[in-house]
C-alpha cells in the first residue's frame, strides 16, 4: 500500500491552480485591449467622418467661389469675391487646427490606456 505525500499532494494542487489563474489574468487583459482599440477605432471612424465632411465644405465653397467669381462684373468685385473666400477658408483652417489638437487628444488617451501596465481601459 502506497502513501501519499500531503505536501505533494497540495504542491500538485496548487500547480493546478496556476495555469487557470493565469487564464484569467490573460483573458482581462485581452478583454480591455480589445476594448481600447473598439474605442480606437471608433475614434477614427469620427475622424474619418469629420474628415469627408471637411472636404465636402471644402468643394462647395470652391464650387460658391467659382460660381461667384465668374459673375464678378468688375475687379471690384472679383476682390470683394476673393476675400470672402480667403475669410471663409480661413475659418476653416481655425477649425481644421481646433479638430486636429481634439482628436490627437482622443488618439493619445486611447494610446496610453493601450500601453499603460496591466492594459486597463479605465483611468485618468
Amino acid at each position: 500500500m502506497t502513501q501519499t505525500n500531503p505536501d505533494f499532494d497540495k504542491a500538485v494542487q496548487e500547480a493546478t491552480l496556476i495555469p487557470s489563474e493565469l487564464l484569467g489574468l490573460a483573458r482581462k487583459q485581452i478583454e480591455s485591449l480589445l476594448e481600447v482599440q473598439k474605442e480606437l477605432m471608433q475614434t477614427l471612424e469620427g475622424i474619418n467622418h469629420e474628415l469627408f465632411v471637411r472636404a465636402k465644405k471644402e468643394a462647395e465653397l470652391a464650387s460658391e467661389f467659382m460660381g461667384k467669381l465668374a459673375g464678378a462684373r468688375s475687379v471690384p468685385d472679383a476682390t470683394t469675391t476673393c476675400q470672402e473666400w480667403a475669410t471663409k477658408e480661413m475659418e476653416l483652417l481655425a477649425a481644421d487646427g481646433r479638430h486636429l489638437f481634439e482628436h490627437g487628444g482622443k488618439i493619445m488617451q486611447a494610446s496610453r490606456r493601450l500601453f499603460s501596465n496591466g492594459m486597463h481601459s479605465t483611468g485618468t
